[in-house]
């Protein structure tokens, strides 16, 4: 199984201009590949269209040719993005590749370029290139760039650790069974998780409101845990998070609607903040202050987005350790993002995150998850007796069965008819 691990990282100010350096060079390269990539693929169209085709000599544009292209000139026009290690360059043109084919299969929109201040500021690094030990990982490139940087300053200041290693907040979750010490703290111990076989494939070192991480891709092989009997339906929604049809509930905890009054007083004293914008080359400079006060709305942001997540982390666990079948509701989410009353409660209660956390967690119990289709009456379907209402206005909050005059919640009718539905999918999987 591939995952990965998300780990803060706590680097000096020294470390950080390099870390800043880096994902300036790889936007800068990102950007440079996109630009090339209009004009060959430009190029390569009008020929098609003007040239008979014995005389074409033009291919579409590909990520591997232009990185060729990019090394040809890089040493003379770009001699600045060697202060940087090499997987900088390497992973910014897998990423211009993946975008396009992402847009080209419909998966993603067109590529667009990067901008400084907007984008989300990221480098990839090899599984070859880096080293990670207990709290602490070496970044290539790193220990090299404070040395120069130092020299220049002619001030070489107390080694007070390896110039290269940034220190992490944590250990790397997954350990081999046999090399792992047991941790002393049971709150540690409960966060390690033991592998047969751990092979670290990269590492995505990452900057998210002034915070910095760095994202471990590891595979991982372990014994299948066995899988859980019980077979529910969860039915996820705006007003109660999400309900299974075995009486479990989570509540929707609002955490934007909470911090609304704090996030719009610190977005009003930003808008405040001086900037000012140069009519000649269109650029915006921001002060000082304006920069303090947007990274306190962005941790506002993170903050939010933190308290969320970590309540869908612990509900689809539960779910996804005691539930062997799972029935869900494929939902429109856009659609419902449309209705300009009910958007920002949607956006609030993050459904199709919590429902990606439980594809990801129940494949990895060794559980079975079934999707319903869109179109499937959940919510008009009596749980009961089978009777399909032809409206279910949102403002009706109870099931009134017109047939058997069964009477129940709205959302555990719902979740019961997902139930069913789960139980007559495995039905057909093991027949």
């Amino acid at each position: 199984m591939k995952t990965a691990h998300k780990i803060r990282m706590n680097p000096t100010p020294e470390q950080v201009e390099y870390l800043k350096r880096a994902c300036g060079t790889r936007r800068f390269i990102y950007n440079w590949g996109r630009e090339q990539w209009e004009k060959q693929y430009h190029a390569y169209k009008l020929e098609q269209e003007t040239t008979p085709e014995e005389q074409r000599v033009l291919k579409p544009p590909n990520a591997l040719a232009l990185k060729q292209q990019f090394h040809a000139i890089r040493e003379a026009a770009y001699p600045w993005t060697y202060d940087v290690t090499k997987c900088v360059v390497e992973g910014a043109f897998a990423d211009l590749g993946k975008a396009y084919s992402n847009f080209f299969a419909g998966r993603a929109a067109y590529p667009q370029y990067k901008k400084k201040g907007k984008s989300h500021e990221s480098f990839y690094l090899a599984n070859d290139k880096f080293t990670i030990g207990s709290h602490w990982i070496a970044i290539p490139g790193l220990g090299r760039f404070i040395l120069d940087q130092r020299k220049q300053q002619s001030d070489r200041g107390k080694l007070r650790r390896k110039l290269g290693t940034v220190n992490l907040a944590e250990k790397l979750r997954f350990v081999t069974q046999g090399n792992a010490s047991v941790p002393t703290k049971k709150r540690t111990r409960r966060k390690h998780v033991l592998c047969d076989e751990v092979k670290i494939l990269g590492a995505t070192v990452s900057c998210e409101a002034g915070h910095w991480y760095v994202s471990i891709q590891v595979e991982v092989t372990r014994e299948r845990p066995p899988t859980p009997e019980p077979v529910v339906g969860v039915d996820v929604g705006v007003k109660q998070a999400a309900v299974v049809s075995d009486g479990r509930r989570l509540e929707n905890q609002k955490p934007l609607a909470r911090h609304l009054g704090k996030l719009g007083k610190l977005q009003r004293t930003l808008s405040k903040k001086q900037k000012a914008k140069d009519p000649e080359t269109g650029k915006t400079t921001f002060s000082k202050n304006y920069q303090k006060q947007r990274l306190k709305v962005a941790r506002k942001y993170q903050q939010i987005a933190a308290i969320r997540r970590d309540v869908q982390h612990k509900f689809t666990t539960e779910i996804a350790r005691t539930c062997g079948a799972i029935g869900i509701e494929d939902l429109n989410i856009l659609g419902m993002m449309a209705n300009r009353k009910l958007s920002r409660a949607v956006a609030d209660a993050a459904m199709g995150q919590l429902l990606q956390f439980l594809k990801i967690k129940v494949a990895a119990s060794g559980g079975n998850l079934f999707m319903a289709s869109r179109w499937f009456p959940s919510t008009k379907r009596c749980s009961g007796c089978g009777h399909v209402k032809k409206r279910m206005p949102l403002k009706h909050r109870t099931y009134y069965c017109l047939v058997c005059g069964l009477v129940i919640d709205r959302d555990l009718n719902a979740a019961l008819n997902l139930e069913q539905f789960a139980r007559d999918m495995l039905r057909h999987l093991l027949a």
